[in-house]
């Protein structure tokens, strides 16, 4: 038996008694219909446009960073120029002319004048050209004048000029450009020294006294203000690595030039310097350093001219027969002679501490290519320098000569 309930039975709509209005027209429900309400924007953000948005969007924030500062900088600019050309004054020299005008009446008009400089008009006249179309004319130039003789002669000795060049060995001439000068050789019986200014050394001994005024005499022809020293031979002793007579006030314990010339003149004194045959720089020298002269001789006299800068060029006139001797003092009971540049066979027993003035000497005079020192010439009338003093001739870029003079002497002749 089914125990289903019955489904109740399906109502018909009952049919409307009265027929439904019409509907509204489009347009009024349109205009019926509310308009839909804006969504509310959340506070403090103002709506961005499309354009706005698109601009920063691209790095818009740089550039216009980038025209702000430029605008700011122009602007800058701009003051800066009007507040200076409002600041400048006016020349001084703006002035009224008036200048008539007919009908137009007088009008002023202004005029600006440069200042110009108070040139001093020139003293010399400019060269004027001389020129002649005419195949026979002859023109007749003014005489030039007439220099002297002396003028010529200091002209040739030293000309100034810029800078200069140095250069040469053993046996060459050579030109020297020092302190804006530049130096031409002149020949002296056959040798050409360089230098404007030049100390001469002499050996006084006897036998070289008869020659000593002729050499002077041609020194002198051609350099007038060459300073002549003459002392005793030509010795250069040493002792303990020092040159005796290179430092003043100095006791020694080997026999000094002075000692040697006292022995062999039986006490008597050479002759004196003439102070008067000397320049200023010889006079300053021969009153400070004769004494050292005296005590070392040519030894002494080269160690201290290495010292002056007022030389040029030093030249020694001997015949080199005295030669270089050093002795050692310490650690013996009485000075031991250890080197003599002229015994034969050679022998020396020095150190390289005692032997250290030598290449002392011979790196001064290689200053003589900068100019620093002055140039060795060598005249020698019976033997070859030694090899000490040649070392010190081509360091120097000097020259050394053996020379032959006539027997009995050299005499200056009269004079006319």
């Amino acid at each position: 038996m089914d125990s289903t309930p019955p489904k109740p039975p399906r109502l018909r709509p009952r049919a409307p008694t009265t027929p439904p209005p019409p509907p509204p027209p489009a347009e009024t429900l349109a205009a019926a219909a509310p308009e839909p309400a804006p969504e509310p924007k959340p506070a403090g953000q103002p709506k961005k446009s499309i354009f706005s948005h698109r601009f920063f969007r691209f790095g818009g924030e740089g550039l216009a960073a980038s025209l702000m500062v430029h605008g700011l900088l122009l602007f800058v600019a701009t003051v800066w120029v009007v507040s200076v050309a409002v600041i400048q004054k006016k020349e001084p020299n703006t002035f009224a002319t008036g200048a008539g005008g007919g009908n137009s009446g007088e009008r002023a008009i202004a005029q600006k004048t440069k200042a110009k400089p108070n040139a001093p008009k020139s003293v010399t006249k400019s060269a004027t050209r001389i020129t002649s179309k005419s195949a026979s004319a002859q023109i007749a130039l003014p005489d030039m004048p007439d220099l002297s003789r002396v003028a010529l002669g200091a002209m040739a000795t030293s000309s100034k000029g810029f800078g200069g060049g140095a250069g040469g060995g053993i046996g060459g001439a050579v030109g020297i450009g020092k302190g804006g000068k530049n130096f031409t050789g002149r020949s002296v019986m056959g040798m050409k020294i360089s230098g404007a200014h030049i100390a001469v050394y002499f050996d006084n001994s006897p036998s070289m006294e008869p020659y000593l005024a002729g050499v002077e005499k041609q020194i002198k022809e051609q350099f007038p203000s060459a300073d002549v020293f003459r002392y005793f031979g030509i010795f250069n002793l040493n002792q303990d690595g020092e040159v005796v007579g290179g430092k003043p006030n100095q006791k020694y314990l080997v026999e000094t030039v002075e000692q040697i010339v006292a022995n062999r003149n039986g006490g008597r004194k050479g002759a004196a310097n003439d102070p008067g045959k000397l320049s200023a720089a010889g006079r300053y020298m021969l009153g400070n350093k004769d004494a050292q002269f005296r005590v070392g001789g040519v030894g002494a006299w080269i160690d201290v001219m290495l010292q002056q800068k007022q030389y040029d060029a030093i030249v020694i006139f001997s015949d080199f027969e005295d030669g270089i001797m050093q002795y050692r003092s310490k650690g013996e009971t009485i000075p031991r002679l250890v080197f003599d540049a002229d015994l034969i066979p050679r022998s020396d027993d020095r150190t390289e501490e005692e032997k250290a003035w030598e290449e002392r000497w011979v790196k001064a005079f290689g200053l003589a290519t900068e100019r620093k020192a002055p140039r060795l010439y060598l005249y020698s009338t019976s033997k070859e320098p030694q090899e000490l003093y040649r070392r010190c001739v081509a360091a120097s870029g000097g020259e050394y000569k053996m020379v032959t003079l006539p027997r009995g002497g050299m005499f200056p002749s009269p004079k006319k």
